[in-house]
């Protein structure tokens, strides 16, 4: 019953997002798709600028290919139909967090809400990303794993799973050592080496396919690809980032009060951690969303840390091999903490009283509704910058996202990094979406259009707030480094940048 109930409320909430535009990463994905759809046997093969020049997608775009398959006989349909195909791994994402809340905690139905109904896990499920299947992989696949209405040698489907969310994102192989770890724990080192084997088939399977299709197994190309930012101010600006996003738009920090005087420290820690990387002197809006974000990251870490029985020291072993593999990637982004962050809701969930469950479950819905909405306005406006731009013709398009899926759908085609364009081409620009430059320096014409926000408050993208859900940095010269997920601001959601080569 918490299950069908569960997923018939989030499945109301995803459904004002069935019509959301192609937005952020959705648009490399659908690309990848389509390449999937002509080859499913090389969805990698195909050329894609995404990074400021044109290149092999295989050497670019740093995920497996599960959701290019997944969505390949759908990625000619509209965009609502899209959405509708990806509902399935919502209904397998509530059924195993529902499972983790009932087999952990004995209350599924908050489990499942607080889990699924995430922000994070709410964006997931309104994108054309491998995230939402990434969320349904793992949680599924742990609470097959650690349900004990069966023997440790019979959960190899739990195993399996595990190892198929590698298919989505390679960041599923931090969960192949908990495949080991849990029966380890019980004692059962047979059962361990047998579960560990079987999590790992899928990603041996994947690497045989590509070296087979491609020559080389694309895990292993994008280690350097992803091991550009491991300096120690880099790292530090990710750890930073990274507690923010989940203690403000992942894991709400009210569950952690059902341990006061761990939270109150943890709270404390954190909001000291968020006042030394804002490194601003003064009390702005991304200086003080910094300190509550980081305050709120600390005190939800720090009430996860309490080892009574096998099972706490599981979930912390889950939490921790994920926080430590978000370190490695490039940059930090909310929707990393997809596979990793269920312990910091089902640790508190042990211990929390009624009262309290029921405010953070309120309260992290509402949350989700807020930054949901907000990102369906980021969303519209790239559409709208899109259509403005296409007006005028066809031309070049600087900026990736949505921006450049749309525009791309009306004939323009990408500007090169330092490329020298003709004369008279137009040449249309999104400020946020980590745009181009050409080389040129004269134009006929150039104006500039800001996109307002048409519902203020909540901003999941802001200069002036200082927040960007999608990533530790926001688009400029210099880009700018952020912490904060969300915030609030009024500035313009975008501005476009419309230009005209000379004669």
């Amino acid at each position: 019953m918490a299950f069908r109930l569960s997923l018939l409320l989030l499945i109301g909430l995803a459904l004002p997002f069935s019509t959301k535009p192609v937005h952020v990463d959705d648009a490399n994905f659908l690309a990848m798709a389509q390449s999937a759809a002509e080859n499913p046997w090389m969805p990698h093969d195909f050329l894609i600028n995404w990074g400021g020049q044109t290149e092999r997608a295989y050497d670019v775009l740093s995920n497996p290919p599960g959701i290019a398959l997944w969505l390949a006989p759908v990625v000619n349909m509209s965009v609502f139909w899209m959405h509708l195909w990806m509902l399935p791994w919502l209904a397998l994402a509530v059924w195993g967090a529902a499972g983790l809340g009932r087999r952990i905690a004995t209350k599924p139905g908050p489990a499942a809400l607080l889990i699924a109904g995430s922000p994070v896990s709410v964006l997931a499920t309104g994108a054309l990303t491998p995230d939402l299947p990434l969320l349904a992989c793992s949680l599924a696949g742990i609470y097959l794993l650690i349900d004990d209405t069966k023997p440790l040698g019979d959960r190899w489907l739990g195993a399996l799973l595990m190892g198929v969310s590698c298919l989505f994102r390679y960041s599923g192989l931090a969960l192949l050592p908990l495949a080991v770890l849990w029966p380890w724990l019980q004692g059962d080192k047979r059962s361990a080496f047998k579960l560990g084997l079987i999590a790992a088939l899928p990603m041996a399977l994947l690497c045989v396919h590509d070296v087979l299709a491609y020559g080389s197994i694309h895990v292993l190309s994008m280690v350097n690809f992803q091991s550009t930012s491991n300096g120690l101010t880099d790292l530090s600006h990710k750890a930073i980032a990274n507690m923010a996003s989940l203690g403000g738009a992942v894991v709400l920090p009210l569950l952690a009060w059902a341990r006061p005087r761990a939270a109150l420290v943890g709270a404390l820690a954190g909001a000291l951690i968020g006042l030394m990387g804002a490194g601003l002197p003064q009390i702005a809006t991304p200086t003080a969303t910094a300190i509550l974000f980081c305050a709120a990251g600390g005190a939800t870490l720090a009430c996860c840390f309490r080892r009574s029985d096998p099972l706490d020291t599981f979930l912390m072993a889950w939490l921790l091999l994920g926080a430590f593999f978000l370190l490695g990637l490039r940059f930090a982004a909310t929707r990393y903490w997809i596979p990793f962050f269920a312990p910091a809701v089902l640790l508190p969930l042990r211990h929390a009283g009624p009262r309290l469950i029921r405010l953070a479950t309120a309260t992290t819905l509402l949350l989700s509704m807020g930054i949901a909405a907000d990102d369906l306005d980021v969303a519209n406006t790239q559409l709208k910058a899109a259509s403005i731009a296409g007006a005028t013709g066809t031309g070049k398009i600087a900026g990736h996202w949505g921006f450049q899926y749309h525009l791309l759908s009306d004939g323009w085609t990408d500007v090169e990094d330092d490329e020298r364009l003709g004369p008279k081409q137009w040449v249309a620009h999104s400020s946020i979406a980590w745009p181009q430059q050409p080389s040129n320096i004269c134009w006929d014409f150039s104006q500039t259009l800001p996109l307002g926000d048409p519902n203020p408050g909540i901003r999941v993208l802001t200069n002036t707030g200082g927040a960007n859900i999608h990533g530790n940095w926001l688009a400029g010269s210099p880009p700018q480094r952020v912490i904060a997920p969300w915030s609030f601001a009024h500035d313009p959601i975008d501005y476009l940048i419309l230009r005209r080569t000379c004669p």
